[in-house]
């Protein structure tokens, strides 16, 4: 298969991969990641169920988009590119979103808990404007580890340019000899400038690993498909078999931190598994095929739908605390998931055109006209155009 074909056809089930991990960011943000958050603190005692899904999909689900925005540079990436061009994309696509939606969820936040009442208030609260950039606030520390993650890459691949299918694997060991180095040695650095460092460092080792997978991702695709389609459903099986055993082993508790382990299970689970899905929409039909472009288009709009998914999770909740008092779980669960996807697509599809918009959540220009429907294709089996046909210009 020639080297563009891979890339186009590893880029659609990267996107799939990176819109089922949007799925469960949505899910767990639902659910709560901690006991006073979601759904979770509208019970007590807490549900033992709640705090178990939210545990688990938490300890690989943010690895793995790590591990997957390293596939994506370095699958789809510009070595040679200058520092210019690359701080340049790095401000529009990753930055620019957090400089100016981050105090949008600080103040949020805070007007939910309680509203200034005075001018003090109101200048206290002001005064924390510069912590909605550093350190690392709420969702925000994603994109603080990108970016960290990004700039080690391409200082790395600056210098060693050549591109075999080794190099990914001695990034991948520089990165975790230098996580090791600043986790056990003493260094004068300040505590806050540490804990910085180290927070990048560890988010790299799994950047790293996503740089070394890529190379062969194009032959475990080539492996998968030589398998009937039930042994390829069993693949992505036998990885979540792994990951909850792992996960309730707790085998890493107090030796390495198992996000290591879990997020390289949890992306060979979800790269597996978009491989398989993807197969059977297209052999089930044009429903079915329309369902997964929709998961890939989902992928291919991450940021927004990162940015804004929590407004309407928590709006949906709060909607529905005053509505319905004791609604049953799987209503909260139905509607904040249904809400927090749908939300902010509807709110990307409204602003879709505006240059501001765009411009403040990392997206290009104004995007060209969806083509015409092909002879095989019926309305509702296509979504609208995905943002990059190819993860080129979209790997973070």
């Amino acid at each position: 298969m020639r080297k563009p074909v891979i890339r186009k056809t590893l880029s659609e089930e990267l996107f799939f991969v990176r819109g089922m991990s949007l799925m469960l960011v949505v899910l767990v943000h639902v659910i709560g990641v901690e006991p006073f958050q979601g759904v979770r603190k509208l019970f007590s005692p807490e549900r033992a169920e709640l705090r178990f899904a939210s545990e688990f999909i938490h300890s690989f689900n943010m690895a793995v988009m790590i591990i997957g925005s390293g596939v994506a540079v370095s699958l789809f990436g510009a070595p040679d590119r200058s520092f210019r061009e690359f701080a340049h994309k790095k401000l529009r696509k990753l930055v620019v979103p957090m400089l100016v939606w981050a105090p949008v969820f600080l103040f949020a936040h805070e007007f939910t808990q309680a509203r200034p009442r005075t001018p003090g208030g109101w200048l206290a609260l002001l005064g924390r404007f510069p912590a909605a950039w550093f350190p690392p606030y709420a969702i925000f520390w994603f994109i603080h580890a990108l970016v960290g993650c990004t700039c080690l890459a391409w200082v790395y691949q600056r210098i060693v340019p050549a591109r075999y299918n080794w190099n990914g694997l001695s990034y991948l060991a520089l990165s975790w000899v230098s996580y090791a180095a600043v986790e056990f040695l003493e260094s004068p650095m300040s505590d806050i400038g540490m804990r910085y460092l180290r927070f990048i460092l560890f988010w790299n080792c799994l950047f790293g690993l996503g740089m070394s997978l890529s190379p062969w991702l194009a032959l475990a695709r080539t492996r998968l498909s030589q398998l009937p389609l039930a042994l390829q459903g069993l693949v992505p099986s036998g990885f979540l078999g792994l990951l909850v055993s792992f996960h309730v082993s707790g085998l890493a508790e107090g030796h390495l931190d198992p996000r290591l382990i879990t997020g390289p299970l949890g992306f060979c689970l979800q790269f597996t598994l978009a491989f398989f899905l993807l197969g059977v929409a297209r052999s089930l039909g044009a429903t079915w095929k329309g369902l997964a472009s929709w998961i890939v288009y989902l992928g291919s709009i991450s940021m927004p739908l990162y940015l804004f998914h929590i407004y309407f999770v928590s709006g949906v909740r709060l909607a529905l605390e005053k509505v319905l008092p004791g609604a049953p779980l799987t209503l909260h669960l139905a509607l904040g998931v249904f809400g927090g996807l749908m939300g902010p697509l509807g709110l990307y599809l409204l602003l879709e055109r505006n240059r501001a918009f765009r411009w403040s959540t990392g997206l290009r220009g104004v995007p060209l006209d969806t083509p015409e429907l092909g002879a095989n294709e019926s309305p509702g089996t296509r979504p609208p155009r995905v943002e990059a046909s190819t993860m080129k210009g979209a790997d973070v």
